[in-house]
């Protein structure tokens, strides 16, 4: 005789509460939505029981207290390793990828002219290692973990009319411009990934900021961009330098 679905999953949500206080004393089940609520560290995940319940209702009832056990237990490891996983993932900023590499990394365009490549230990963080990887969102996490943990550690210095970003993953400040960048049109070089350096957009401060920018890049492990930018209002673009003058040509 079939099973109601309803009767199931009462049983099927008792049984993971009984096991609760072995495997996950931490952990508790919402009555009211009927999720797993798993803490871990400081994050906490919601697991939803549907397939754990559509499951049990294809088993002899008898087969019930083991799988529910096992499947407890593959949670609690899989909310744990993609916690740790989530720490060590951050967002790098960086010039526009060719298409080649685009199609095998886990990135994301930022404007026209500018990728967000997610890194996993320092390395780029290719589509293929994603798929092995437990945490959800991979993209999102890193974003997050590079505001939490990185952010707080940049470095603005004004020197003069320059400003000058400092610190590891000093071009994810791009990330969130109005808050690190100074104020109005600014021109933008992204010497190396651990510099941003910044100014108002006048003609007569390109010819400073490209030296300085040069001078950045000599010897320089982490190089970026070679490229001077223009940025305004969330638009960023490219500065061209006129051949017949050598001055730089700013949007309008």
């Amino acid at each position: 005789m079939d099973i109601d679905r309803a009767d199931v999953a009462s049983a099927v949500r008792a049984l993971v509460a009984d096991l609760l206080p072995v495997l996950a004393p931490h952990a508790m089940l919402d009555a009211d939505s009927g999720l797993l609520v798993l803490p871990v560290g400081t994050a906490h995940a919601d697991i939803c029981l549907d397939a754990l319940i559509e499951e049990c209702a294809r088993l002899a009832h008898s087969a019930w207290p083991s799988r529910i056990e096992t499947w407890l237990a593959e949670k609690v490891a899989q909310v744990s390793r993609a916690l740790t996983e989530r720490d060590r993932l951050r967002a790098q900023v960086t010039p526009r990828l060719p298409r080649r590499e685009r199609r095998r990394l886990v990135c994301a365009p930022h404007g026209d002219l500018l990728d967000i490549v997610v890194l996993y230990d320092g390395q780029r963080l290719t589509l293929e290692a994603c798929e092995r990887l437990a945490v959800p969102n991979p993209g999102r996490s890193a974003i997050e973990a590079t505001v939490h943990h990185e952010f707080p550690a940049l470095s603005v210095v004004d020197d003069g009319p320059l400003r000058v970003i400092s610190g590891s993953y000093a071009t994810s400040a791009l990330l969130d411009a109005p808050r690190f960048l100074p104020p109005g049109p600014v021109l933008l070089a992204m010497p190396r990934y651990s510099e941003i350096l910044a100014c108002p957009a006048h003609p007569d401060m390109a010819r400073e900021l490209i030296e300085r920018a040069r001078r950045s890049r000599l010897g320089a492990a982490d190089l970026c961009d070679d490229r001077l930018l223009w940025y305004h209002d969330s638009i960023l673009r490219r500065v061209r330098i006129s051949r017949r003058t050598g001055r730089p040509i700013l949007p309008r």
